[in-house]
């Protein structure tokens, strides 16, 4: 199995049972963001980072608000993301609460910390850490500024599979990624045993004119061709379908309802790429929500986006559906190993 069979069981029958209740607008993953990491970054941009950190402190979600949210969107999936998550003072109870209530839990890291807080988090089979990678040292380093990050990463990754946990690592890929170097950071990370890959596409925080932004999508696609022919004998967690998109091969609509994030100010509305408002309650971020208006083709901000938050959702809900893509996403889970890598087929 690409995923283990208690998280694919669990999110099949939810989204088995929400379907035939006639619900429209599923969600899919719940994203909590207890420090505020995404408003804070948006505010780095604008050179208040500083300030907008300090403000993001004091507001910081408590555990019973984040309980309260999950009630709310009671998805079975929960992602805990935004500015570095093992920095929250409450990290052990929040990852605790979560997984007492049977959820299937995604913590995202840049693996700095994961050394100093595993005695905190037992290694529950439905609890994933989720360490974000973007290329081998040299390019690791570069990309986010920080000399030395990528051995501390390592090191975290390393501690936590000697700990018995499940690890994941996400790779963003940029327009001028070297798909070679993503291909040795995954050798690497098969050698400590990484039980799978996750694939996320850039977002460019500047508005693009269409063709602007089609020149910068027939670059993505080309990476994402790239990564098909260089990963596939890794156990990517990235479905087949949405892959088929980020190359180029099929259409799929934005559907940033199925996963959405909360935060200290709310309910990110329409989503946490656009930073365009908060609701407070999460029926009124179903409702009030204008959400013909966004996606690539209504809005010049979404031009750039190819985001999983989005486009991916559409994929696991199954929207713009072609003929056997079915029985495509069943082979495709079928046909995964957590850690394992398949031979590549002989090439006539």
């Amino acid at each position: 199995m690409r995923y283990p069979l208690g998280l694919v069981l669990d999110s099949a029958r939810y989204l088995a049972s929400r379907k035939l209740r006639g619900d429209k607008k599923i969600p899919v993953v719940l994203s909590l963001d207890p420090l505020g990491g995404w408003a804070s970054s948006c505010g780095g941009a604008n050179g208040n980072g500083a300030a907008a950190e300090v403000v993001e402190a004091r507001r910081m979600l408590s555990v019973e608000q984040c309980v309260a949210a999950m009630k709310d969107c009671d998805t079975p999936v929960v992602a805990i993301t935004g500015r570095e998550p093992l920095e929250y003072p409450e990290i052990a109870r929040l990852t605790r609460e979560i997984l007492a209530r049977g959820k299937h839990l995604f913590l995202s890291t840049d693996g700095t910390l994961i050394r100093r807080r595993l005695h905190m988090i037992p290694p529950y089979t439905n609890f994933f850490w989720n360490v974000k990678l973007v290329g081998t040292e040299f390019v690791h380093d570069g990309r986010t500024n920080r000399p030395g990050l990528f051995a501390e990463s390592l090191d975290g990754v390393k501690a936590a599979k000697n700990a018995g946990f499940f690890v994941v690592v996400t790779t963003t890929i940029y327009a001028d990624s070297d798909m070679r170097d993503v291909a040795s950071l995954y050798e690497q990370l098969h050698a400590v045993h990484v039980d799978g890959y996750m694939l996320s596409p850039h977002y460019p925080p500047r508005p693009m004119c269409r063709n602007s932004a089609a020149v910068f999508h027939e670059k993505m696609r080309q990476r994402f061709r790239e990564a098909s022919d260089l990963l596939s004998e890794y156990n990517l967690l990235t479905s087949p379908i949405y892959l088929e998109y980020l190359r180029g091969e099929r259409e799929l609509d934005c559907c940033s309802w199925g996963s959405p994030v909360y935060g200290p100010q709310g309910w990110a509305a329409p989503c946490t790429q656009l930073n365009y408002g908060f609701e407070q309650e999460y029926k009124d971020l179903l409702e009030k929500t204008v959400w013909e208006n966004f996606g690539r083709g209504m809005n010049p901000r979404c031009e750039p986006c190819s985001s999983h938050t989005g486009y991916e959702t559409a994929a696991i809900l199954g929207m713009n559906p072609k003929a056997g893509d079915f029985w495509k996403m069943l082979a495709w889970q079928l046909q995964g190993g957590l850690g394992e890598k398949r031979e590549r087929a002989a090439k006539a």
